[in-house]
């Protein structure tokens, strides 16, 4: 019987078990603080996605992780060049009236991110804007979590957009914009129908919003 089980335990994972335990090893090197070692396990990830047919699906699983490390370490080039791969993944998901537009905001607000890493604002500005702005589309139709959820998505995109236009030097229109993150938050962190997980998450973003337009208004 020892055997047997330890045969079964010693059978090969199939390539899809192997990509995700090399993931989840990743993950966890990250959480350490081992950045680096984390980027090289996301690397060989995309290697044995590119390498496997049957691993495309996995793609931009993979590719979201890697432009994650790339901004935490410090890389903001790498992290665009992989952030507009993830974007192209969703061309289809950004036209007019599309049904998952929430992937494309997503999306847009990854790469927005990414540029606002490289310090390039104007083009984070547009990434945002269209973020926020898809963001503002998405159905409210389903049950409570779901709808804060992407509300919550869209406030942190409307006051990433506040915090490029004013590196971009545009002080009045990221003053605007940072009052409609607030509000939007506010709907999110003040509904007691909500876990205190999502609740506290919208509450951070908002104080982090609130404080940065102090700040803009010399309070």
């Amino acid at each position: 019987m020892l055997a047997v089980a330890a045969g079964a335990q010693e059978q090969p994972q199939n390539p899809d078990q192997q990509l995700s335990m090399l993931l989840y090893k990743s993950d966890q090197t990250k959480v350490m603080g081992d950045i680096a070692a984390a980027l090289k396990g996301y690397e060989q990830a995309l290697e044995r996605v590119k390498s496997d047919p049957a691993l495309k699906n996995r793609e931009e699983e993979v590719l979201q992780r890697l432009a994650g490390a790339y901004i935490a370490i410090q890389q903001p080039v790498d992290a665009i060049r992989v952030s507009r791969r993830i974007l192209a993944f969703h061309e289809e998901d950004c036209k007019p009236g599309a049904l998952s537009i929430e992937r494309c905001a997503d999306a847009q607000y990854g790469l927005g991110l990414a540029l606002m890493h490289a310090g390039e604002f104007l083009g984070a500005v547009a990434q945002l804007s269209e973020s926020a702005a898809n963001f503002g589309k998405v159905s409210m139709v389903g049950d409570e979590p779901y709808r804060m959820t992407k509300m919550k998505q869209r406030g942190d995109a409307e006051s990433l957009l506040a915090a490029a236009l004013f590196r971009a030097g545009q002080k009045e229109k990221s003053t605007a914009m940072f009052r409609t993150a607030i509000a939007t938050l506010k709907i999110v962190s003040g509904n007691e129908k909500l876990d205190p997980g999502t609740r506290g998450s919208a509450l951070k973003s908002q104080t982090d919003a609130e404080g940065s337009l102090k700040l803009l208004e010399g309070k």
